[in-house]
């Protein structure tokens, strides 16, 4: 079969976008940005600052966590929303429960593209995946899905 002009200049544009939205795909800079995203959000409960939450968590933040249950019978499930964030933020290491300087961090970005990105975080309380979208032109958690670390 052979394709007339118009399609065939269709399918390169095609090819063409498709190219360009892999090399934007691999940008750098928002790698950084995505990573400095998730520390702030770490941070902001590591040095009670909850300030940071405001900069990278979006205010519809979904967080949902599982914690063993205290009787052993499997995990309980903890909703947060971006306000209670904000609030145990300021006041959950009160009493030193991390060391900012030496807790657990290890940001890894497992995929992006030009407007949504994963990332697994490894901290002191445990695993959290999450999702990130930018918005106006900044990185921000929209979502969190955590499991408490088994010591």
């Amino acid at each position: 079969m052979i394709l007339n002009r118009p399609v065939w200049r269709t399918a390169l544009v095609v090819v063409a976008v498709a190219i360009a939205g892999f090399a934007v795909a691999g940008d750098s800079t928002d790698e950084a940005a995505i990573e400095q995203a998730v520390t702030n959000y770490v941070t902001s409960i590591y040095e009670m600052k909850p300030e940071l939450v405001d900069e990278s968590v979006h205010p519809r933040l979904q967080k949902v966590g599982y914690m063993p249950a205290e009787d052993g019978s499997g995990y309980n499930e903890s909703w947060m929303t971006h306000a209670e964030l904000k609030d145990l933020a300021a006041s959950l290491n009160k009493d030193g429960m991390f060391d900012p300087e030496t807790a657990k961090l290890e940001v890894t970005v497992i995929d992006h593209t030009d407007k949504i990105a994963v990332v697994k975080l490894d901290a002191a309380w445990g695993t959290d995946y999450i999702h990130l979208a930018k918005t106006d032109g900044k990185w921000m958690i929209m979502n969190v899905i955590w499991q408490l670390a088994e010591h």
